[in-house]
């Protein structure tokens, strides 16, 4: 479980960084975000984060970014996560990181420990709507509707593997949802089954 925990890391710390970038664009003053760690994000994002008018602290759907594994892994059903993915499916894997995120994985039994055949749920503690806007416009995505809520896609290119659609669940600094999945038709799937029942626990 820890090598599955890791893989959030990267696009997590990559959104936390643009959200940064993209407030102290838009924002008149940089005053309060001159040090840190790493380059001074690991710094600065909480700064940005807790103003009253940006802060995912202050959403009411923040609950979503705690769910339990029951709930998490319970929005996709095992017979539905095979039907997506095409194959049977191992016990999903779920994990939580205290205010980095939640997520879930089924991954396609018998594939291998780093395949990228598996679907992907992940609830960023961190990251709101604005802060995913921020990284996949970045990587050039389509905007598309999930049950009536904005989402990007981003489809796998270079070193990624999978194809990403992310759903506002709320407001621009309400919680997103990432989904993933070996192709874009599964993952547009996925979160079309998976969004309604998750809005469902906020």
């Amino acid at each position: 479980m820890p090598d599955k925990i890791t893989r959030i890391r990267p696009y997590l710390a990559v959104s936390a960084v643009a959200l940064v970038v993209a407030l102290a664009g838009c924002g008149s003053s940089g005053a309060g975000t001159g040090s840190g760690q790493a380059g001074g994000s690991a710094s600065s994002a909480p700064q940005a984060l807790s103003t009253p008018s940006d802060s995912l602290a202050l959403s009411h759907m923040r609950i979503l970014t705690r769910l339990s594994r029951a709930q998490l892994c319970g929005v996709v059903p095992a017979a539905r996560a095979a039907k997506i993915l095409h194959a049977a499916t191992v016990v999903p894997v779920y994990a939580r990181r205290a205010g980095v995120a939640v997520t879930c994985e089924w991954t396609k039994r018998g594939a291998g420990r780093l395949s990228s055949q598996e679907l992907y749920i992940s609830i960023p503690a961190s990251v709101s709507w604005t802060g995913a806007l921020a990284v996949d416009r970045a990587q050039h995505s389509r905007s598309l509707k999930i049950g009536g809520h904005p989402a990007l896609a981003v489809s796998r290119r270079g070193k990624i593997s999978w194809a990403q659609v992310d759903v506002a669940l709320g407001g621009v600094h309400d919680p997103v949802a990432d989904y993933r999945a070996p192709t874009m038709a599964a993952a547009l799937e996925l979160a079309r089954a998976a969004t309604p029942h998750i809005l469902a626990l906020g």
